[in-house]
């Protein structure tokens, strides 16, 4: 039962003109929910302290009577 894994490593050498057009192959060939799911796990990995925070709420005051809009 406690059989170890063996992973096999694939890797391609190649320039990256070459490594950019084997990227727009991968995601034209998956569908819309991965890419997404990808998309977000790079936002978490790139954003995670601000992710870590949680949302930030702010709130304005003002009067109805206030005119912000306006030009003298």
């Amino acid at each position: 039962m406690d059989e170890k894994k063996k992973i096999e490593k694939v890797f391609q050498k190649v320039s990256f003109a070459e490594a950019e057009e084997i990227d727009i192959a991968y995601y034209a060939s998956i569908d819309w929910k991965e890419s997404a799911r990808n998309v977000e796990v790079m936002r978490k990995s790139i954003w995670k302290n601000e992710y870590a925070k949680g949302m930030e709420k702010i709130f304005r005051k003002s009067k109805l009577k206030e005119d912000h809009d306006d030009f003298e």
